[in-house]
């Protein structure tokens, strides 16, 4: 009997085995399809084994499905046990027999222990060892058995309890562990498809033994060193050295691989094709349990092209991307290590910074494709015409600096010598340049500056030879001028104004003087508004003082800005009098805040916030700054002029002078410049510009005004050619605005002819 219940175990755990088919089959396709084959293949075996069960008493089965419904319960799960239950205790029904309710609640009690034994295990509160799953089968066929006997039983029946109790628990050990072992495998079959794909990646791999012979390694390896893997396995890894590092670096690295079993880093290895090239290198140990060192793993990465991009950011970072030449952050490092050998040596450099003279014109005249070709030239000649300790930069635009090292620690023969080096630049730039069919001529300014210690800054000194070039410029170009502390002085003198003009436009100390301006009976049409400075510890300054600084700093517009409302405020009180209603007032404008995106809505808004009349507003434009962006200039006066406001073009006769712009510009007088007034009336020349120019304003229906009239003289052989309004020292200065009210108020009330006075319409010159 005892026989027999063995061999149906042995039956059914066989059939169990086709689990690790089913395993095998599903893994990569669907854990649903895995559990439902599962529990069919569970179901299925536990009627196998009702069919050749034992049966000692009529209606009564003894099988090992209670082995196989347990353990398809603790390794599948709810799904999978009650697919199975389901599927034997249908088959049990349908056997009948008394013992066929008995046999469902075997099946029952089976699955249900089952889960029960699962449910513990997954939560670590049991294992699944063989002394646990022994404990599980004794416990499982002891309740079982009980079930059993609730009733009076044969001998045959106790006989084969007796043997189901000898036989199941071993089953259930047996199909424990070889159902733990189906899955145990899968798992495994599984990190090592995981491991073989890792291995297979972009990077290059390589497995060596704890003798760095090699035993495998992937295609990337071998893309990358070139190598079949057939030709290296079973050799040294050191077959890939490259020989450029030494026998410490590997011991540096053996060392710390022994110490925290990883090294990584940057090396460089040899190819197949004996190509050197930098790579980036991985290596882990691999141990076995008894910590002994059994293989090692490699992983590397050609670094070639980030190599070569991180070369070409270096390059861009301190090399000058046209020329090829040092930046200005280069030279700044050299020139500061220059500093640092010369406080140690006590000789001298020489910082030579170059301008070329006229290059703006040659970008204007020809486009900047012959002005950056022109640069490569200039940048060839200066690497030709200098020595292999010199540095030759390029800081932008058309400006180069050479700076001289070694030169003798004696000032004058230090600067002898700078001088030499710098005539001989001249001469080499000098030269002429071929442009494909442009041959074009070029001079250089250069100023020099000596150091032979740290007192200065890098920068320092370079802004040094900076203002030494602008003096060799303003001494007419192709010269060469050494730096003079005086001129730091001046610069300096600059800066601290250019502070001071911010800081006097913050307090308003810019206030406008008003020069008077007449028509031919000598009435007050109105004035041209200029800009004063009332300083708080200098007195009232002249825009001589200033107005150059404030053009070269960006805050001329400023100026402009608080001349234009301080004007906007005069005119809306001088409104509100008869006396002085009629007046207008010109203000000069700077091209800065003409072309200033928000201009026109900023002066109309400031005329509405004042109330000042748009008619009695002129803007004093020079010709040269409308020819900077011509269209958005009209577009913008076209804007002004249709809410009332006048133009006037200032200093007329000495710029372009085109007759073309005059047809297009809404313009309503032009200003004769003083230049040509100051030489009436012995000078026919001036005297023949100025009738063409009240000619041609008659032709275009403009007024005229002479500025600059001092002499009576002047005045009348202005007023015989043609000339209608006037303006300069022979009518009066420039003057305080309530000066120059009471001028107008006093001539009103004359009311004499030829006294100064004010005046309805302004007549065109005719």
């Amino acid at each position: 009997m005892i026989i027999h219940l063995v061999e149906n175990a042995a039956l059914l755990l066989s059939l169990c085995w086709l689990q690790a088919l089913n395993h095998r089959f599903w893994d990569k396709k669907s854990d649903s399809a895995t559990k439902l084959t599962s529990g069919l293949l569970f179901g299925l075996t536990c009627v196998v084994g009702m069919m050749i069960a034992m049966e000692p008493e009529s209606g009564l089965i003894f099988d090992a499905r209670s082995v196989v419904l347990s353990m398809a319960a603790l390794f599948g799960g709810p799904l999978v046990a009650g697919i199975a239950g389901l599927i034997a205790g249908g088959y049990r029904l349908w056997l009948g027999g008394v013992g066929a309710w008995s046999g469902l609640v075997v099946i029952t009690l089976s699955v249900l222990m089952g889960l029960g034994y699962r449910y513990f295990y997954q939560r670590d509160r049991v294992g699944r060892g063989p002394w646990v799953l022994l404990i599980f089968g004794l416990l499982l066929h002891l309740l079982i058995l009980l079930l059993f006997n609730w009733r009076p039983a044969s001998s045959t029946t106790l006989q084969a309890s007796m043997s189901m109790m000898l036989v199941m628990p071993l089953a259930t050990v047996c199909l424990g562990w070889m159902l733990g072992d189906i899955i145990r495998r899968g798992r495994d079959e599984r990190e090592l498809s995981i491991a073989a794909t890792a291995f297979e990646t972009q990077q290059g791999m390589m497995i060596t033994d704890r003798n760095s012979l090699i035993l495998r390694c992937n295609q990337a390896f071998s893309a990358i060193t070139g190598y079949h893997q057939d030709e290296v396995i079973g050799k040294q890894a050191n077959l890939l050295s490259s020989g450029r590092h030494d026998a410490s670096f590997y011991q540096a690295m053996w060392q710390q691989l022994s110490t925290t079993g990883n090294w990584q880093g940057e090396i460089w290895n040899r190819r197949k094709n004996g190509e050197v090239y930098p790579e980036w290198l991985s290596i882990s140990a691999v141990h076995n349990p008894q910590g002994q060192v059994t293989h090692y793993v490699a992983s590397m990465d050609d670094i070639t092209e980030r190599k070569a991009a991180e070369a070409r950011i270096r390059h861009l970072a301190f090399y000058d991307a046209l020329t090829g030449l040092a930046n200005r952050s280069l030279l700044l490092d050299r020139v500061q290590h220059a500093m640092s050998t010369g406080t140690r040596s006590g000789q001298y450099a020489a910082l030579l910074f170059l301008d070329l003279d006229g290059f703006k014109n040659i970008n204007d005249l020809h486009g900047h494709h012959c002005g950056d070709l022109l640069l490569r030239l200039v940048a060839k000649r200066l690497g030709g015409a200098t020595r292999s300790g010199d540095t030759v930069a390029r800081l932008g635009a058309d400006e180069f600096v050479v700076m001289i090292e070694s030169l003798p620690g004696e000032y004058q023969e230090a600067a002898t010598q700078a001088e030499q080096r710098a005539k001989a630049l001249l001469t080499t730039l000098g030269k002429p340049y071929q442009l494909n069919a442009l041959k074009l001529h070029i001079s250089v300014s250069i100023g020099v500056t000596l150091f032979n210690d740290d007192a200065s800054t890098a920068s320092d000194l370079i802004q040094q030879a900076d203002l030494a070039m602008h003096q060799a410029k303003a001494a007419g170009k192709k010269s060469i001028r050494f730096f003079d502390p005086a001129m730091q002085e001046a610069v300096s003198t600059r800066l601290r104004l250019q502070e001071d003009i911010g800081r006097g436009l913050q307090a308003d100390e810019f206030i406008p003087y008003l020069q008077p301006q007449l028509d031919e009976n000598g009435r007050v049409t109105g004035a041209e508004v200029l800009a004063r400075w009332q300083h708080p510890r200098q007195g009232l300054l002249a825009p001589g003082v200033f107005i150059e600084v404030a053009e070269q700093a960006g805050l001329v517009e400023q100026i402009d800005e608080q001349m234009l409302r301080q004007a906007c405020i005069r005119l809306a009180e001088w409104r509100q009098s008869p006396a002085t209603a009629t007046l207008s007032l010109a203000v000069n404008l700077s091209a800065r805040l003409l072309y200033q995106a928000d201009f026109v809505d900023t002066l109309l808004q400031l005329l509405a916030r004042s109330g000042a009349d748009p008619h009695r507003l002129k803007l004093e434009l020079t010709e040269t700054m409308l020819l900077d962006d011509m269209p958005a200039a009209i577009s913008c006066m076209q804007q002004l002029r249709a809410q009332g406001i006048r133009f006037s073009i200032d200093d007329f006769g000495t710029g372009y002078s085109s007759l073309a712009y005059l047809q297009k510009l809404p313009l309503d007088q032009l200003k004769i410049d003083q230049s040509f007034v100051r030489e009436l009336p012995e000078n026919g020349s001036s005297l023949a510009i100025i009738k063409a120019i009240c000619a041609l304003a008659g032709s275009l229906q403009l007024e005229v005004i002479a500025e600059g009239v001092e002499t009576d003289e002047q005045h009348q052989q202005l007023r015989d050619i043609g000339c209608r309004y006037f303006q300069g020292y022979l009518f009066g200065r420039p003057m305080p605005v309530a000066e120059f009210e009471r001028l107008v108020v006093a001539g009103a009330e004359k009311k004499v002819p030829g006294a100064v006075g004010t005046q309805g319409d302004a007549k065109p010159c005719l």
